[in-house]
């Protein structure tokens, strides 16, 4: 991914956990993508649920800072992959929900031992989403597998774009039209990740062309309404 990033012009940059709303706001300004990571487990009083037995750690530092870095990033068009606990981040974050633990429900396993870089289960892909496209519209991927929570409902702003054979929800793409994406697994360890960060990478370009016309035109309005004034 930082290859691809610094082949189009860009400099990947680590954000860290900071609940300053202001700090958030002034990063979002210097950036054009975000890339929610993996982690710990949720605190489910997010989204009003008491702590359930299956919980495992939870990391407060993190919880608020990405909650609302991907809530303002989402009001401010940037473009987004949630990898991991980042897609529950996103869901949690704009009205979804998060299944605490998926022990019960889940038929195949969903948290290997095995290499992070090796697929231990199988995805199905929507034939219509974005994410099979960036696949030559291949409708099963083979994915490596690190969790125990899981989005349990996407909410109004996304759609399930994957599942596993079990019913658990493996991506999600926005419904809005906005460059937003969330995987459950580990792209960045596979070999066959790499058509997700240039994916993210494409959109970022476009985001940085649509915000420097954006600018051209309000220095010009600017201009003109100066010119009108001294008129």
């Amino acid at each position: 991914y930082y290859e691809s990033v610094i082949q189009a012009g860009g400099v990947p940059v680590v954000i860290p956990p900071s609940a300053d709303t202001a700090v958030l706001m002034n990063t979002l300004g210097h950036i054009d993508a975000l890339i929610l990571s993996g982690g710990g487990d949720i605190n489910p009083l997010w989204c009003g649920e008491e702590p359930q037995p299956g919980l495992h750690g939870i990391n407060s530092e993190r919880d608020l800072p990405e909650l609302l870095i991907a809530r303002l990033a989402y009001n401010r068009q940037i473009p987004m992959l949630g990898i991991c606990r980042g897609i529950q981040t996103l869901a949690m974050a704009l009205g979804g929900k998060v299944a605490q633990d998926i022990s019960d429900t889940a038929k195949i396993r969903h948290s290997q031992d095995a290499d992070r870089s090796e697929a231990t289960h199988i995805v199905n892909v929507d034939a219509s989403s974005t994410l099979c496209s960036l696949y030559d519209h291949e409708e099963m991927l083979y994915v490596n597998s690190f969790h125990h929570q899981a989005v349990s409902d996407p909410g109004e702003r996304f759609r399930v774009v994957a599942k596993s054979s079990d019913g658990i929800i493996e991506a999600i793409e926005s419904r809005e039209f906005k460059s937003i994406m969330g995987v459950q697994w580990h792209p960045e360890c596979m070999e066959n990740g790499l058509p997700l960060f240039e994916w993210l990478t494409r959109q970022a370009a476009q985001f940085h062309k649509a915000c420097d016309l954006h600018q051209r035109i309000q220095t010009l309005e600017i201009g003109r309404a100066s010119c009108r004034e001294r008129v």
